[in-house]
């Protein structure tokens, strides 16, 4: 069970420091600016695609860490508490960005977490 509490927490805190790093380079580039609305669909539709790859690659690390046979039960779990946190945070931020763009990001944590997953564990 411990190794398992590891592994998807590695996954959460790989997933968010890399957003969070990702939207600071954003704002140091002026791409974004903190509480203001981001209309650019191409700028939106690549924080979906940033999202979706950085799901993947938390689901994959949640896999390594927690190994066979267990490796997808972590993922599983990992994909629950990412998306829990996802609605937490677009609800935030729910006026500064077009409903579509919310609905899409939600919707393709879970897939992509799994992908992540079944990636690592069709390696072994």
């Amino acid at each position: 069970m411990g190794r398992r509490i590891g592994a998807v927490a590695a996954g959460v805190v790989l997933w968010g420091v890399l957003w969070n790093g990702g939207n600071a380079w954003l704002g140091a580039t002026g791409q974004i600016t903190t509480g203001e609305p981001i209309t650019s669909v191409a700028l939106l539709v690549g924080l979906i695609v940033y999202s979706a790859a950085l799901s993947a690659l938390a689901g994959y690390v949640t896999a390594s860490l927690q190994g066979a046979p267990d490796a997808m039960t972590a993922v599983k779990t990992l994909s629950g508490v990412n998306l829990t946190i996802g609605v937490l945070v677009e609800v935030t931020y729910w006026s500064l960005m077009p409903v579509w763009y919310h609905v899409i990001f939600l919707a393709l944590i879970v897939p992509m977490t799994f992908v992540g997953g079944f990636r690592k564990a069709s390696m072994a």
